[in-house]
């Protein structure tokens, strides 16, 4: 049988790289999609997702598409009245436009091979966080695209679900904590008591594009520790 082929957006990082490495165990082979280089040997495309010719011209290359997982992805934290115009073009354009623009380019081949799309949306997107409405709101709308996505797509043999990690050792968390003591009061505050891995998020890729979760679609699965699951009144 062909070796599957697996297209990870913003792979060359973080919960990006720890999927991709996860694939190629697996036994797939993973070209990523990135504005940076990987420190490992994957097959790579210099791509802007917010870039449709950029996206258009890698696609054109690869000879199928089983597997999609939209990665990529920007974070900060802006109230609402401090948030420029800029910032919010660039947070819906790679969060929303970004995800939309390689999902309808790739889905012509995702459908032939009758594969699947895993997006990576954010537990932000069930609860709200204070000081991030902007991006709260993207990701929210990211849950929503997967569902119409399965919805339209299930009888044509494509699965789409989503992940919603919670906060994740990764280098876009590290630039969150500005004090010495800021990573031990978000461990505190998750109900399991620790910061996940991007290993943790790439798990539950490996198992939504495997065999074992044929009959799973439309699905939105938190692995964020409990926190979208607690309230005021488990604190």
């Amino acid at each position: 049988m062909d070796k599957k082929i697996a297209i990870v957006t913003g792979g060359s990082s973080g919960m990006g790289l720890a999927i991709s490495k996860k694939l190629k165990q697996m036994g797939m082979e993973v070209v990523i999609f990135d504005i940076q280089n990987p420190p490992d040997d994957f097959p790579f495309y210099h791509v802007d997702i917010r870039n449709d010719e950029q996206i258009k011209a890698a696609i054109s290359q690869i000879p199928k598409i089983d597997i999609l997982v939209n990665n990529a992805g920007i974070y900060f934290e802006k109230y609402l009245e401090d948030t420029t115009n800029d910032e919010i073009d660039k947070m819906v354009d790679v969060n929303i436009k970004g995800t939309y623009l390689i999902t309808r380019n790739a889905f012509q081949k995702v459908k032939e091979s009758k594969g699947n799309i895993v997006i990576i949306a954010s537990c932000l997107g069930l609860v709200p966080e204070l000081t991030s409405p902007l991006y709260c709101t993207t990701k929210a709308g990211l849950i929503m695209f997967t569902k119409c996505l399965a919805q339209q797509y299930a009888d044509c043999g494509v699965r789409v679900n989503c992940v919603l990690p919670g906060p994740i050792d990764t280098p876009l968390l590290q630039k969150s904590f500005l004090d010495e003591g800021a990573a031990e009061r978000c461990a505190n505050r998750i109900p399991i008591k620790r910061i996940g891995q991007p290993e943790d998020i790439a798990n539950m890729v490996a198992f939504l594009v495997s065999d074992e979760a044929c009959y799973i679609t439309g699905g939105a699965f938190p692995v964020d520790g409990g926190v979208s699951s607690s309230s005021m009144y488990s604190k």
